[in-house]
């Protein structure tokens, strides 16, 4: 057992039904933290904030993955320095979410959903100011997603999709499924979202979309956009041509209409539903 001794906890005010006024104050303390429990990523910032002054987690050096040459605004800053060019770039974070005294939330549980709020290629270094962690270089190379910054990262490679879209498909067994849980909750390698983002897909235009899902008339394409709208599924593509098509990954469409209550095309052609895994 490799513990430290963290000060996460703020001090706040509780309702109590049995104190004069209905609130309690709950003072901050200090809890013990096995390192050995946390993923190298979340290991790299206890240290961190293990290394603070007053063991506050209000100021923690990120490397972003970047160089400081990257920066549009470095030749303006520094001119033409190459060494200096070269050298990681780096953020001082302080605006981590707060962790109330009266919070059921463990500190690990705490550690490991906050440092999988930064940018997936983003990494503790140490507090501002301080020596280099331990964990650092394992923590650069503990590269997995969460849903959330999955999301991102899927937008930034060109492939957006909203959460409810992500719900609805991870319910039906669509998506691929994670490579670990962390305390409870399912994360992925960027690898593992790349080769989803790369499928062979067939795309369907609107009209396609709307006589699989059984709708005809002039209200079709219409009925099957709002379809479509309540699962959170969006266009990929637009066809060729001045009044080309909006186009649809048609595997996506088929899992969510193969796994509609009353499964079926005609079956289920009017009934809605949202499939939510709450491990997302």
């Amino acid at each position: 057992m490799t513990a430290v001794t963290l000060n996460l906890r703020s001090s706040c005010n509780t309702q109590d039904p049995t104190a004069p006024d209905g609130l309690r104050h709950v003072p901050a303390f200090s809890e013990d933290v096995d390192l050995d429990d946390l993923t190298p990523k979340a290991r790299a910032f206890a240290e961190a904030i293990h290394a603070c002054p007053g063991q506050q987690p209000l100021d923690i050096r990120l490397r972003t993955g970047r160089l400081k040459g990257d920066s549009p605004n470095f030749a303006i800053r520094f001119g033409d320095d190459p060494v200096r060019a070269a050298e990681p770039e780096e953020v001082s974070v302080r605006n981590w979410s707060p962790l109330r005294a009266d919070s059921p939330m463990s500190a690990v549980e705490w550690l490991e959903r906050e440092i999988r709020t930064v940018p997936l290629d983003a990494y503790p270094v140490g507090p501002a100011g301080g020596a280099p962690v331990p964990s650092m270089e394992a923590g650069a190379a503990d590269r997995y997603l969460t849903r959330d910054t999955i999301l991102g990262y899927m937008r930034e490679a060109g492939h957006p999709m909203d959460v409810s879209a992500w719900d609805t498909l991870r319910g039906t067994g669509h998506l691929p499924e994670p490579n670990r849980h962390v305390c409870g909750r399912p994360q992925w390698k960027p690898d593992t979202i790349d080769a989803y983002l790369n499928r062979p897909a067939e795309l369907w235009s609107i009209s396609q979309v709307a006589e699989y899902l059984s709708y005809s008339g002039a209200s079709a394409t219409g009925s099957a956009r709002k379809q479509l709208h309540r699962w959170g599924l969006t266009p990929v593509g637009r066809a060729p041509g001045r009044g080309g098509e909006s186009l649809y990954a048609a595997d996506q469409i088929i899992a969510v209409q193969t796994h509609r209550p009353g499964k079926g095309r005609r079956g289920a052609a009017r009934s809605g539903g949202r499939f939510t895994n709450t491990d997302s």
